[in-house]
């Protein structure tokens, strides 16, 4: 039979790793979770915010001019791949060289994507200072 002497110590160093084991991940943070939406759908610059509207909408490559001096403009065309047509708002936000807005924005623009057709949503800076860009999606109201 085990002694006291030898129960009693190993018990208590059981307990003590336990709780010490769940102390240290209290104060841990979380572990870092991927992205719920797989690329190409969380493209931090085209950005879908109808849900139901994700799976039928393709977004090509931006054609961009950003010449020194004069404000950016931006055209992203995107592709409706469904058999009917569907009228979206969008809008293109733009951001200077240190990413924060530039004003003023643009407020929401309507657009009627043929179906299986192409559509090129467009907009232009107010500023020179913009550099970067992200469009969003959306049902219209």
């Amino acid at each position: 039979m085990l002694s006291f002497r030898v129960v009693c110590p190993l018990a208590f160093a059981v307990a003590f790793t336990l709780v010490a084991g769940c102390r240290s991940q209290q104060g841990a943070p979380s572990g870092g979770l991927g992205d719920p939406w797989p690329a190409p759908v969380n493209d931090p610059q085209n950005t879908v915010l109808s849900p139901d509207l994700r799976q039928w909408l393709r977004f090509h490559p931006a054609r961009i001019e950003l010449d020194p001096g004069r404000p950016m403009q931006v055209e992203v065309p995107v592709r409706n791949l469904a058999d009917r047509q569907y009228l979206v708002s969008y809008r293109i936000t733009f951001y200077d060289a240190g990413d924060i807005e530039v004003t003023p924005t643009m407020g929401w623009r309507l657009e009627a994507i043929d179906a299986k057709q192409t559509a090129r949503l467009t907009a232009g800076a107010m500023s020179p200072e913009a550099v970067n860009y992200r469009l969003e999606v959306k049902w219209a109201e």
